[in-house]
């Protein structure tokens, strides 16, 4: 039972709850202001992640730029390469037959010249619809930062939920054991 509100000679004759309201209402405003600003911390961190996430580069073709946030939402496997990287070379046979098969969506981003790319881009085969190949930036190490990549070493590969957060990342060859996984994980 809430307490009898009672009046005061003191306060002039108004209610003594009334006294005390705007401090309640502060203490209020403070734990909502507080529980906003997580939400919207958290809402702002979770948008500045994709955000950091996304770039855009020129597709191998040399035709158009992409960008990654400009691609329909999807699980998506960011895979970064070059074509002097032995496990490199081993792996994107298995990655674009997994992402055709399993229906998530490859990016692949060559970390060399174009020409280079270009040589060696004929012997992988690809479906368009679930593979998109990129050149990387001349210099690609702040790309590979904001990936989770702070050594730069290669092959590596990022996978990404729908809405464009990191899910998952890992250093080296992969193979189908971890893309099942993590697909299980990002939302596949």
């Amino acid at each position: 039972m809430p307490p009898a509100i009672t009046t005061s000679p003191i306060s002039g004759g108004r209610r003594e709850a009334d006294r005390f309201t705007p401090v309640f209402a502060l203490i209020f405003n403070v734990k909502v202001a507080k529980r906003s600003h997580i939400i919207l911390g958290a809402a702002l961190l979770f948008a500045a992640n994709a955000q950091a996430l996304d770039f855009e580069l020129p597709l191998v073709s040399g035709s158009q730029f992409q960008r990654l946030s400009e691609l329909p939402p999807r699980v998506t496997l960011v895979n970064f390469w070059r074509a002097d990287c032995p496990p490199c070379v081993a792996e994107l046979p298995l990655l674009v037959e997994a992402a055709s098969r399993l229906g998530f969506r490859l990016v692949t981003v060559a970390l060399q010249t174009p020409g280079e790319t270009r040589a060696h881009w004929p012997r992988v085969p690809g479906d368009p619809a679930s593979h998109v190949a990129l050149l990387g930036p001349s210099d690609p190490r702040g790309l590979l930062r904001r990936f989770g990549n702070a050594s730069g070493a290669i092959p590596y590969s990022a996978m990404l939920r729908p809405d464009g957060s990191l899910c998952a990342r890992r250093t080296g060859e992969i193979g189908q054991d971890w893309i099942a996984e993590n697909l299980a994980k990002c939302g596949t």
